[in-house]
């Protein structure tokens, strides 16, 4: 490798250097499960280590990918000459532009300045210093099908064994990028959520066990979403028992809005039909809890004579991680998003609601209102 001076060729050897002596240490206080979860995502670095590999974390909102992303990029960069994590690239990059988070990408990696002015291609010299170069480079919420190959341009750029890692509530996104390997997150089983729930909301001093019929409620709630439990916590830590109760009896009325406006990203990311198709099975398919399968849901649904916008909107709703659809065609929703789904609801226009459900509110000041002259969904269901 060539450089064109003595003091790039000093930077490059500091850049080296200090890579090599950080240490891959990873702050897990709070954090449950992570070890594992690291350790099933350097799996899949592991493989092929002379390649250019491109992976993917998916998941729903609020599950902890930006986390598992970190952690696994703060154990690993003593590893690679360059690493970065570009955090929320759906947020700067509508914030900033595509070609302003290139120009960071790439100065962070190659530790000088870069000036880029276009998107699909980068300056030969860049192409020349990071094709010599392993690197790890996080992109964090990614969003948009055609970004990674704006941002990035070919994999080829890279230089041998280098790891790029896209974290995304699209699996779309990964699929029409061609990962080489998409890991899933999941939620906690009940054990682990009430672990992650009791180390961020009590003290080593405070007595767990006086709150633990409240603390199971909680979970409860939450369904082993992080971010539910993380927001719970940190909103309940320190209450006494009557706030606790209160809270709890709040969010069977209305979701935490830090929860809601996290969640209501991948609903916004919907078109119409998409959006519509999503309330019908949060208000009325799947308010009962009864099992749903994809064929009745087409039946009932579908537009004149042919059903190939409700499939079309299942497998959308599938990729952006709303609803799961089992091996043999049943429907399943997390019960934090039908929540959403349901207060989405509830902000509508009081009189163009599209879906009305309680009978003691809703649905008798629809009826009792001689300005509603539409026809309306009505659902009664007990919610849960």
């Amino acid at each position: 490798m060539s450089y064109r001076n003595d003091a790039e060729l000093i930077q490059e050897i500091v850049n080296v250097v200090l890579n090599k002596l950080a240490k891959p240490s990873v702050n897990s206080k709070g954090i449950v499960g992570i070890d594992e979860e690291i350790a099933n995502v350097e799996l899949l670095i592991s493989k092929e280590p002379k390649k250019t590999r491109l992976i993917g974390i998916w998941g729903m909102g609020g599950i902890g990918k930006s986390t598992l992303a970190e952690k696994v990029l703060n154990k690993l960069r003593s590893g690679f000459e360059g690493c970065y994590f570009l955090a929320n690239e759906r947020e700067q990059s509508n914030r900033h532009g595509l070609i302003s988070l290139k120009e960071k990408i790439f100065s962070e990696l190659l530790g000088y300045d870069v000036k880029i002015d276009t998107l699909y291609s980068l300056p030969e010299d860049i192409v020349r210093r990071i094709s010599c170069m392993k690197v790890l480079l996080i992109l964090d919420d990614v969003n948009d099908l055609d970004h990674l190959e704006k941002l990035l341009g070919t994999l080829d750029n890279f230089g041998s064994g280098s790891r790029i890692i896209v974290t995304t509530r699209d699996e779309q996104v990964l699929k029409a990028n061609k990962v080489d390997e998409i890991y899933r997150l999941r939620e906690f089983n009940h054990d682990k959520a009430l672990e992650f729930f009791n180390l961020n909301t009590f003290n080593q001093s405070d007595d767990q066990r006086e709150y633990s019929t409240l603390s199971e409620k909680v979970v409860d709630y939450a369904r082993g979403i992080p971010l539910v439990l993380k927001v719970l916590a940190h909103l309940l830590r320190g209450r006494k028992k009557e706030i606790w109760e209160s809270e709890l009896d709040k969010l069977r009325r209305m979701p935490p809005t830090t929860v809601y406006d996290a969640m209501k990203l991948s609903y916004d990311d919907l078109d119409r039909k998409e959006q519509q198709l999503f309330l019908d099975l949060a208000c009325f398919f799947l308010r009962s809890h009864i099992i749903v399968n994809v064929s009745n849901v087409k039946s009932l649904l579908k537009d004149g004579e042919s059903d190939n916008s409700v499939v079309v909107g299942l497998e959308r709703l599938k990729d952006k991680a709303l609803i799961t659809i089992s091996e043999d065609n049943c429907i399943s929703m997390h019960d934090c998003l039908q929540e959403m789904a349901w207060e989405i609801v509830r902000r509508e226009d009081p009189e163009s609601r599209s879906w009305l459900w309680d009978p003691n509110d809703d649905i008798y000041e629809a009826l009792e209102n001689d300005k509603v002259k539409y026809q309306l969904h009505i659902t009664i269901f007990e919610s849960r």
